[in-house]
């Protein structure tokens, strides 16, 4: 697929466009340039590119890039509770859970799926309560630190 592909399609489909895959700011940009409402940071598990940007990082800048113009939702290495909370600080409009849930389905069928939202409820809540924050609207950059590289 080529930017022009993606141009193509939003002159095809009226509705929604969400671009999975991005990995940079300069990709981020493209894609909302050529009409994608939806940036989805993703490294795609990092199964197969397991050195690339941790999607997490590039949150911050993303948004500063195209938050006016195009959702920014963060995919990839989404294991708790907290990391929902730190991609909702750090500007996502959208935060992906797919191992949780698999793990769950794996365990337990549909209970499993059931009990690790739950799990991922009460990591959310929990994570909340200890930043002294009650709502998700309040939620900031400032209430995240990662890791240095």
């Amino acid at each position: 697929m080529t930017i022009d592909d993606l141009a193509w399609v939003r002159s095809m489909w009226a509705g929604p466009l969400v671009v999975k895959g991005i990995q940079s700011v300069a990709d981020a940009r493209l894609v909302v340039d050529a009409g994608a409402d939806v940036v989805l940071l993703s490294n795609h598990g990092g199964r197969q590119l397991d050195r690339a940007p941790v999607p997490l990082r590039l949150v911050p800048e993303v948004v500063a890039e195209v938050g006016d113009r195009a959702e920014v939702w963060l995919d990839t290495g989404v294991m708790n509770g907290a990391d929902i909370v730190a991609g909702i600080a750090l500007g996502a409009n959208f935060v992906l859970v797919g191992r949780a849930y698999l793990y769950g389905l794996m365990a337990g069928g549909e209970r499993g799926v059931d009990r690790a939202a739950d799990i991922l409820s009460s990591e959310v809540a929990r994570t909340m309560r200890l930043l002294g924050t009650t709502r998700i609207a309040d939620l900031t950059p400032g209430h995240v630190r990662l890791p240095s590289r």
